[in-house]
């Protein structure tokens, strides 16, 4: 399979991960749901670690950046995420929390002294007009919501890209993306569990239909960074990222078919701009 096909794969994985969302939350509180959505990750991740990874070349310091990663990536994105789809929906979520590289292209600039291209700043540019439009237009399908939730898929983006550095780190000392996940989300299930896990105790058992339905987004969010690293694995950052940026608007057509979310035309607008500002920011300008 070519890169490309891999990429637009995990594109999709990433839509499916986010719309699968709203019937778990049917029956299943969002606070109490990474617990099943991480946990069913990090499962999957240790099958294709223990499969694929070679144990025998592990580097310790990297496999300890990869668990100090795990203390807030992913299981913070995951909570971030899951609130931010209850309340603005699964299109728009996801295309708000797709701005991560505008935050690392902004690092760069504040703290790093980067000078931006002509292409990042157009890129900035869409980014913020495509948000903008989505924050102005007040409501989507139905749904309503003040404007200061926008800022939990952003935090999301934000802490996506605040963690690219240390992956990148950590990946240089020991080249096992796998493992990284393994690492990363066997932490982090600990952490949610430590969040989460006294307060789920003390309710009880939840629903086993709500219980299924994360562990399916686990198991569609592991697949789709799997498919990630297999497509960067045969083809370039360039190639690849701006495919895998695409998934919001392939959430935008499951809402519309699985959950009739419709969209008005400024919602629709402002998921498109911001989706081209995210591509212009990954494209070689």
């Amino acid at each position: 399979m070519s890169a490309a096909a891999l990429a637009l794969a995990a594109a999709a994985c990433f839509a499916w991960g986010q719309v699968l969302i709203q019937f778990g939350l049917r029956t299943v509180p969002s606070w109490r749901s990474p617990i099943y959505s991480i946990g069913g990750s990090a499962v999957l991740a240790w099958i294709f670690a223990v499969i694929f990874v070679d144990f025998r070349q592990l580097n310790l310091e990297a496999a300890l950046i990869f668990a100090g990663v795990g203390l807030i990536f992913p299981v913070a994105v995951s909570m971030l995420s899951v609130r931010s789809n209850e309340a603005l929906g699964p299109a728009v979520a996801s295309a708000v929390g797709n701005v991560a590289p505008a935050f690392a292209v902004l690092g760069a600039i504040l703290f790093l002294g980067e000078r931006p291209g002509a292409g990042q700043l157009a890129g900035l540019a869409l980014v913020v007009m495509g948000v903008a439009l989505l924050a102005l237009r007040g409501g989507t399908g139905g749904r309503q919501w003040p404007m200061w939730v926008l800022a939990l898929p952003l935090s999301a983006a934000l802490i996506r890209g605040a963690i690219q550095p240390a992956i990148k780190t950590a990946l240089a000392l020991w080249h096992e993306p796998m493992a990284a996940a393994a690492i990363g989300y066997t932490t982090s299930t600990f952490m949610i569990l430590v969040i989460a896990g006294r307060r789920a105790w003390r309710v009880g058992p939840a629903d086993r239909r709500g219980v299924m339905w994360f562990t399916l987004v686990g198991v569609f969010n592991g697949a789709a960074t799997f498919l990630l690293y297999a497509a960067l694995g045969l083809g370039s950052i360039a190639l690849v990222a701006p495919l895998v940026a695409l998934f919001p608007l392939i959430a935008v057509v499951l809402s519309l078919l699985i959950l009739r979310e419709r969209l008005p035309l400024m919602g629709l607008l402002g998921i498109a701009v911001s989706v081209a500002g995210v591509i212009v920011l990954l494209l070689p300008l």
